[in-house]
């Protein structure tokens, strides 16, 4: 009996999302994508501007290599509570930002954050599939 998870849609093949985009490549472009925001970081803390800006074009590109609606509301959701929970313990004392600009965190952050987060949640979702097509033995649909 097949489960039906999409209403009257057939469930996706192993390599696709729900939404039927193709998942191929998200292991790899998710990795890639946080590697390349982790090296922005080390290499521009110091000089919050340009890391915004870098930041602000790794985000462009994530959301250009992911952007149905769910990639949009992840990322704005994951880039407005991080923030929020950063500023809280930040201004807690927990810890605190050698080069901050506002409210005690770096004004890139939010725009890490959500560039991370989706980055993550594509690797993640990508190695998952990866191990169902593993798991049942089924090759890419």
């Amino acid at each position: 009996m097949t489960q039906q998870l999409n209403g009257d849609r057939a469930p996706a093949p192993l390599n696709q999302r729900p939404d039927g985009v193709s998942s191929h490549y998200d292991v790899e472009l998710g990795t890639a994508v946080f590697c390349v925001l982790a090296v922005t970081i080390v290499l521009l803390w110091r000089q919050n501007t340009l890391l915004l800006a870098a930041a602000l074009g790794e985000a462009v590109v994530a959301l250009r290599l992911w952007h149905e609606r769910y990639d949009l509301i992840f990322f704005l959701t994951l880039a407005t509570l991080g923030t929020l929970a950063e500023i809280v313990f930040v201004q807690a004392g927990v810890w605190r930002y050698t080069n901050p600009t506002l409210v005690g965190i770096p004004i890139w952050f939010p725009l890490a954050f959500g560039t991370a987060g989706l980055a993550c949640e594509r690797l993640v979702a990508g190695l998952l599939r990866r191990w169902m097509q593993w798991t049942t033995g089924r090759g890419p649909d």
